[in-house]
């Protein structure tokens, strides 16, 4: 495989593998938002329920580690998915891939880092959106007990846990077969685009 080809491959896998979510998540980004009218009043009890239930599931003190760890898994089960489609003879393309990764993935967590008091404050106001003020105290009323905490603490956890990450590993591993043939049908309509575009915008006396 060119080396040219080799490095776009890898590169629209690591991106397309590292925007995927597990199918329970695209579940929940692709759900209609669900809109709740509530009076200034009651907006305010559901804000500062809201603001409880994120403090308690997922502290301060922490947030990094949950969402880094998080993060950590989804690269690793994308090193895997992507393994198929690397030349299995080059050491020495797999060891780049490899440091990139890294590199990547350390620049990515800082990214990550400076955004995570804006995603905090944007899964507050989605939570006191979403939920009344009756499910809120439930909610908070859960988290605040030793499970509840617990719930939140070792979500990151569960990404990681054999059965739930083989079962995941099956379907990035066949998204990422799929990725090559689709880049190639793309291909294939652009370069028909184009190919179209310029012949009809030639001039009429070209023709």
């Amino acid at each position: 495989m060119p080396l040219s080809n080799l490095a776009s491959s890898i590169a629209a896998s690591a991106f397309f593998a590292l925007a995927c979510v597990t199918p329970a998540h695209a579940q929940e980004q692709n759900a209609p938002p669900i809109l709740v009218l509530v009076d200034t009043e009651t907006s305010a009890t559901a804000m500062a329920l809201a603001s409880q239930i994120v403090d308690l599931g997922y502290p301060e003190d922490n947030r990094e580690e949950l969402f880094f760890a998080a993060m950590d898994q989804t690269v690793s089960q994308m090193r895997l998915a992507v393994a198929p489609s690397l030349p299995s003879d080059d050491a020495g393309a797999i060891a780049i891939l490899d440091e990139w990764i890294v590199e990547y993935t350390g620049e990515s967590k800082e990214v990550l880092r400076k955004h995570i008091p804006a995603i905090m404050n944007g899964m507050t106001q989605a939570y006191a959106k979403i939920f009344t003020v009756e499910e809120l105290t439930d909610i908070l009323a859960f988290v605040e007990t030793p499970s509840g905490k617990k719930f939140f603490e070792l979500s990151p956890a569960v990404l990681g846990e054999p059965s739930f990450a083989n079962a995941n590993q099956k379907y990035m591993d066949e998204t990422m077969s799929m990725l090559r043939p689709a880049q190639e049908v793309l291909m294939s309509r652009l370069q028909q685009y184009l190919a179209d575009k310029a012949e009809s915008d030639e001039p009429a006396d070209q023709i």
